[in-house]
């Protein structure tokens, strides 16, 4: 059973993080203060840095929280496998970044401060691994006659459209991945 000082901390804990990725997204990391994430989170300086040594302990826990959300697309429902697997992903994937914003407009804006990212690069390296295992393993099994080039293709492809729907503010993007989805299916059936 959890305590409700243990419920208590995790509030004020997830506060903080709510604060500091909204403010992040808002503003940008470099010009968000720790000043700044504590008073919208409505607790003290003293109280934030007991949960966090500086403003990169803060972001690195956003970070590893946030990208569950890949591990969250690449669940296989039973049954799925080859194109339906694919269009899956593609759907799930966005309907994720849909539903964390916020993070995944911090996220991308890392990607391009590799300073930011450098404490989490072995962890970001296995991830883009194992995100293009499992899409040549699906494109293979969907009938793709060069499977490994294609998973490159299709992860670039994915990243350009989420940088462009994050970034821009009346992107179609339900449109895009339908498009996206009739082309690929298209491809593979030729």
């Amino acid at each position: 059973m959890t305590s409700k000082r243990t419920l208590q901390r995790e509030a004020s804990a997830q506060g903080m993080v709510d604060a500091a990725l909204s403010l992040f997204a808002e503003q940008g990391y470099d010009r968000t203060s720790i000043r700044q994430i504590a008073e919208r989170a409505g607790v003290s300086l003293g109280l934030l840095y007991n949960y966090y040594k500086s403003k990169e302990d803060l972001l690195k826990d956003i970070l590893v929280k946030g990208r569950q959300d890949i591990l969250t697309s690449f669940e296989k429902p039973e049954g799925l496998t080859g194109f339906a697997y694919l269009e899956h992903y593609i759907r799930t994937t966005f309907q994720v970044l849909e539903q964390n914003k916020n993070f995944w407009r911090l996220y991308h804006s890392l990607k391009l401060q590799s300073e930011v990212l450098k404490a989490l690069e072995q962890e970001v390296q296995a991830e883009n691994q194992l995100v293009l295992l499992q899409l040549t393993q699906n494109l293979a099994a969907a009938g793709s006659t060069s499977p490994s080039a294609e998973a490159v293709l299709m992860f670039a492809t994915i990243d350009g459209i989420a940088q462009h729907y994050l970034m821009l503010p009346n992107y179609p993007l339900q449109d895009v991945i339908i498009r996206y989805i009739v082309q690929l299916k298209n491809h593979l059936a030729s």
